[in-house]
């Protein structure tokens, strides 16, 4: 396999978080998310994660990064997301391949559709890579969807890989669990399986984490999280490590 040959998988999915507005990696993934009320309706971010770990694959430490986010109303129905997200290791801490430093930059378009509660979507990403990693672009396609269940927030998202000619599934839930006017907490649990995905045919990884959104103005929010990943069957197999990491992003609407 081209790919990631040496760690296994790759890197979208979702919505920065790995569970949608669960726990940032400060990645702009986002998924599913309806028009934002600001003017423009965009976010910008910055952010620092101890290990960036996508897809229950460790990429790189000392990961920092920048991304912007927007959400463009078409119809009463439909929108339209665009963003990009680059990070790049502060060190030479980037894994795949000899090591040295890691560079990604991520571009991406979705159609949104509101289905009564809940918004789903057609998200194209295309993933680039520079520096010493021994990692392949990557275009991929995928369907996503956001649903409130009331107690709690469910997310899915199914993706095809044209680099690896496989396919990356994923499922997650989420709770906001307001603190005070300013603060919340919000734990959540994602799965994901896998099929010819990087020599992963399988169930892939379970993540777990917390973040801690803290409102520090009418558009700004300072989230730190902490999240583990346990990889699972195949991905383990291929020498993935459970892990426990953390960060902080800072994020801007307008």
């Amino acid at each position: 396999m081209k790919l990631k040959s040496l760690l296994t998988l790759a890197a979208a999915i979702f919505a920065v978080p790995a569970f949608a507005g669960t726990v940032t990696t400060g990645k702009a993934s986002a998924a599913v998310q309806p028009a934002a009320e600001t003017p423009l309706g965009f976010t910008a971010t910055i952010g620092y994660d101890t290990d960036y770990v996508f897809r229950g694959v460790l990429f790189a430490k000392n990961l920092v990064s920048a991304g912007i986010d927007g959400t463009i109303p078409i119809t009463d129905i439909f929108s339209l997301n665009v963003g990009a997200w680059y990070g790049t290791s502060a060190d030479d801490s980037g894994v795949p391949g000899p090591g040295g430093s890691y560079h990604e930059l991520d571009l991406y378009a979705a159609v949104l559709a509101k289905v009564g509660p809940a918004t789903v979507g057609l998200k194209f990403t295309e993933y680039l890579y520079n520096g010493t990693a021994a990692v392949d672009d990557i275009p991929e396609i995928g369907l996503i969807a956001t649903v409130p269940l009331g107690f709690v927030d469910f997310t899915a998202g199914a993706y095809y890989d044209f680099t690896a000619d496989g396919f990356y599934f994923e499922v997650g839930v989420s709770k906001t669990i307001t603190i005070t006017d300013h603060i919340s907490l919000v734990p959540g649990v994602l799965i994901s399986a896998a099929d010819h995905y990087y020599g992963v045919s399988s169930f892939n990884h379970i993540k777990v984490g917390l973040s801690l959104p803290i409102k520090l103005t009418s558009t700004a929010t300072l989230t730190p999280y902490i999240a583990a990943n346990f990889p699972l069957a195949d991905l383990h197999d291929l020498g993935e490590d459970n892990r426990v990491y953390g960060g902080i992003a800072l994020s801007v609407a307008f």
